[in-house]
């Protein structure tokens, strides 16, 4: 009642299949399809002839188009199955920034558009998205240059040695970098490639390790009985021992696994029959007859067990399967994990996943910025020499108003002298004000701040130096008094003088304050990298 169908030639496939369907009995179903040319040719035609066909090969998104292929189904998951296991990792690692570097082939582009599909709205930025032909190496540059460190890959195994050459070029691997690219590769698969490459092996390996491949499972590893009886294991064993030398397929139990849909497919198409006493048996089937034809379908769209291959379920024809991680360690590749789609759940074997620092790799270069502040230490020493000083010109100024009187410190001025001290004392002030930075105030404080600390500094410097000043041109204007006439200058005179200078200055700082006052401003450094 089956047809098996593995040609991969287009027209020796569809001749096989219109002969069959021209020459021989009506076929239930069809079985097989490997090619994704002849299988979505066969698939597209289906429907007129009222046949569904199960495909256990068959993986290139194309097929998941059910307005175009509405009676294709597959036991084996769809390419594009393993990004929803890859948004489940990042979100495990909470990488939100990620980049993609795509072979110009279709099936690796579908992929890569389903992705895209899968992260939008997911909270996942992709930054950068980049596509070669045969060169990578400007993709990989460019990744570089937009700080990509998460990079989403899909190439085959050729490209996949240029891609890890230039990667080591670069020094796009280890610590910061994680690459995440298609499981599917042959075991030792860079070997078979190294010498089409201008890579040294030490290099391609080293930049090769840690990556993590994403495929699905060949088999469940599960210790479960299946709907064979048999666990997953025990299928495997009996299946190596019936091949014996002949070549392995990743394929098979999802074959075997097809066998057990269309079984039960049949099963519970009968069953049906049974139920609605509708007086007809699945050998009553043929290709017009579409009532038949819709309960296959349906029947097999509802077909639920445990196989080889995990729990068999169909969601719109598609196989919910499981995802397979690996990851390159050490050489060889280690599986670190599956995701389980009918769950929706990711599971890690017991953190067996080996990043190449103390944690996963950060999505980008983490910039924090840091206010430049004045060395606490620094301030505080130079504090304390202030609150010194000040002591001392207190100290100072009260022993010239206590002895004012006495006949040397009355000839030397003691108003001026004390207005000297004050002026050093208000310069001294300042200092405090000088220290108080962006860590310490507010910014609307800040502002304030610099035109006191402003004004302080200058009315302190005029008062001291302007005093000093008078002093000395008192000095000067009587020695150069050639008649030696007696000559008095009063000190009222010299508060004159100092009255001029200080109110010079405050013309000056009270136009600068209305005209362009002084404003706090954010000045940008170089980056540095964080020690």
């Amino acid at each position: 009642c089956l047809f098996l169908f593995f040609q991969c030639d287009n027209a020796k496939g569809l001749k096989a299949f219109y002969d069959a369907i021209k020459y021989g009995p009506n076929h239930l179903m069809v079985f097989g399809g490997v090619c994704a040319t002849v299988t979505s040719i066969i698939a597209e035609s289906l429907k007129g002839w009222n046949l569904v066909q199960l495909s256990f090969a068959a993986t290139t998104p194309e097929l998941a188009d059910k307005k175009k292929y509405p009676y294709f189904f597959r036991t084996v998951p769809s390419d594009n199955a393993v990004n929803p296991a890859i948004l489940k990792l990042l979100k495990r690692y909470q990488w939100k920034r990620v980049g993609t570097l795509t072979q110009d082939v279709q099936r690796f582009s579908e992929v890569r558009n389903d992705l895209t599909d899968v992260l939008y709205g997911e909270d996942i930025e992709i930054s950068d998205t980049e596509s070669f032909s045969n060169d990578p190496c400007t993709g990989v540059k460019k990744l570089k240059g937009n700080d990509v460190r998460i990079i989403l890959g899909q190439f085959d195994e050729e490209m996949a040695v240029k891609v890890f050459c230039c990667a080591y070029d670069e020094e796009m691997y280890g610590s910061k970098y994680q690459w995440i690219i298609p499981g599917w590769y042959e075991n030792l698969w860079w070997e078979s490639w190294i010498n089409s490459s201008q890579c040294l092996s030490k290099n391609l390996l080293a930049a090769m390790e840690g990556y993590i491949g994403v495929d699905f499972e060949p088999l469940s590893s599960k210790m479960t009985k299946t709907i064979s009886g048999r666990t997953p294991q025990q299928y495997e064993k009996e299946y190596n021992a019936k091949r014996g030398d002949g070549q392995s397929s990743k394929f098979h139990g999802y074959a075997y696994d097809g066998i057990w849909v269309i079984a039960k497919t049949l099963q519970q198409a009968m069953k049906h029959l049974n139920e609605t006493k509708q007086h007809q048996k699945i050998e009553d089937f043929n290709y017009t007859n579409h009532k038949l034809g819709k309960i296959f379908l349906d029947a097999m769209n509802e077909t639920s067990f445990f196989g080889v291959t995990g729990q068999v379920v169909f969601r719109n024809g598609e196989r919910m399967g499981t995802i397979k991680f690996t990851q390159f360690q050490e050489r060889k590749e280690v599986k670190v994990g599956e995701y389980n789609a009918v769950e929706d759940k990711l599971e890690i074997i017991n953190n067996s996943i080996r990043f190449q620092g103390l944690e996963p790799p950060k999505d980008k270069t983490i910039i924090q910025e840091e206010l430049r502040k004045i060395s606490l230490p620094l301030y505080s020493i130079l504090s304390a020499l202030t609150i010194l000083g000040m002591i001392m010109a207190s100290a100072f100024l009260f022993f010239n108003i206590k002895n004012r009187n006495q006949k040397l410190i009355k000839m030397s001025s003691p108003y001026m002298n004390n207005l000297i001290i004050l002026g050093g004392m208000l310069s001294y002030a300042s200092i405090f004000l000088f220290g108080l930075d962006g860590s310490f105030v507010s910014e609307k404080t800040f502002e304030t701040l610099c035109t006191v600390r402003t004004w302080i500094l200058t009315v302190g410097y005029t008062t001291a130096f302007g005093a000093m000043f008078a002093k000395t041109w008192r000095v000067h204007a009587i020695f150069k008094n050639v008649k030696m006439k007696k000559k008095i200058i009063k000190d009222q005179k010299l508060l004159v003088i100092v009255g001029g200078m200080l109110l010079i200055d405050l013309c000056i700082l009270i136009c600068w304050q209305v005209v362009d006052p002084l404003r706090r401003t954010v000045e940008k450094y170089n980056m540095e990298v964080c020690p």
